[in-house]
Order: C-alpha cells, then sequence, then structure tokens
C-alpha cells in the first residue's frame, strides 16, 4: 500500500478526520489531504502521521496485500454495489494469508483495517484473519475481538447468486462466534 493508502487507513481505523489527526501531528490538514490523495511525503512525515494514529510502521518481507489493503478493495466494491468484487477481494486476502507463514502472515492481518462500509464485511476480515492466524499459532489482534467486528445476526456468506446453506457444525470457530458463516471447504487456498 502506497503512503497514501496507509495514512488513510491508519485515520480512518482510528475514527479521525483530517483535520483531527493534522491537531495531534501539527502538520497541516492541506498536506495531510494532499498526501492522502497521492503527494510523495518524506518517511519522517509518513511515520508522524501514522503515529498521530496509533501506528507504526513496520517492514514485513511480502509483495501480498494485507487485511488493511483488501479492506479498501471491499469498501470499493460496497460502495461500488458490487457484492461478487468483495467476496473476490476476501477470497485473495485468504489465499494471501494462506500463503505466508510465520511473522509475514501476521504482519498481513496485523494492522486494523478502516471500516468498509458494511457490517457484515467488517465481521468477515475479522473473523478470517482470526482463523487464519489462530492456525499459525498466534493470537488474533485486538481488532478482530472488537464488538464492531461481531455480528447481532448470522449472515451466511456467499461469493455468487445463490445462496447456499451452511451448516453451522461446518463453520470454524472464529467465523461462527462472529456471525459469519462460511463452510471452512470454502477457506482452502486453491
Amino acid at each position: 500500500m502506497a503512503e497514501n493508502g496507509l495514512i488513510a487507513n491508519a485515520r480512518r481505523a482510528q475514527g479521525l478526520t483530517q483535520q483531527a489527526l493534522s491537531r495531534r501531528t501539527g502538520i497541516a490538514e492541506t498536506a495531510v489531504s494532499s498526501i492522502e490523495n497521492g503527494r510523495d511525503a518524506r518517511l519522517s512525515t509518513v511515520e508522524r502521521l501514522l503515529a498521530g494514529a496509533d501506528h507504526s510502521l513496520i517492514a514485513i518481507p511480502s509483495t501480498r496485500a494485507g487485511a488493511a489493503d483488501v479492506a479498501g478493495d471491499i469498501r470499493s466494491a460496497v460502495k461500488a454495489r458490487r457484492p461478487d468484487v468483495a467476496a473476490r477481494s476476501f477470497i485473495q486476502l485468504n489465499d494471501n494469508l494462506a500463503a505466508e507463514h510465520n511473522e509475514s502472515r501476521y504482519g498481513l492481518g496485523l494492522t486494523e483495517p478502516a471500516p468498509t462500509g458494511n457490517k457484515r464485511w467488517d465481521a468477515a476480515l475479522a473473523g478470517l484473519v482470526a482463523f487464519r492466524l489462530r492456525e499459525e499459532g498466534f493470537p488474533p489482534p485486538t481488532w478482530t475481538t472488537r464488538d464492531s467486528r461481531h455480528l447481532k445476526k448470522a449472515w451466511t456468506f456467499t461469493s455468487g447468486t445463490y445462496l447456499t446453506p451452511v451448516r453451522r457444525s461446518a463453520v470454524p470457530p472464529d467465523f461462527l462466534e462472529r456471525g459469519v458463516l462460511i463452510d471452512a471447504a470454502s477457506l482452502r487456498s486453491v
């Protein structure tokens, strides 16, 4: 993710406006906006903005998109009313997490994604990250356990036109506790 998306995601994940981030960091709001819209920034400026949003920059050896990146793709798909694109992005994150191991897998799920604009997808992302990190022996990041990442009413995950019933006994616990019904077989990486 380029620094513009990284900063915008960190800011949104903390519920901050550009103005609030500007006040926290002493960096002009116009500069925050410009950087989020693609203007190049010095590393020290990026680190300062991230720190203002209670985030830090960490280098991880991977070229795969993590949860925060994919949440942005899902947010765009939700705005465009393209559930098929959101589902493909979700499956891609699943495959990315499954392909990485150890610290690299943890790194892809560590950064809290900004809300997607759809509680179902927010819960599904949390369930997926928790599931894949536990599989590797890591505890899930704190963001995955927040109430905002749990559904009050269960939702059956679908990636197509037809809704296929899911047996609760086939749903991994990390999804079940968040109210997302997805069959474990659907999570096998291809």
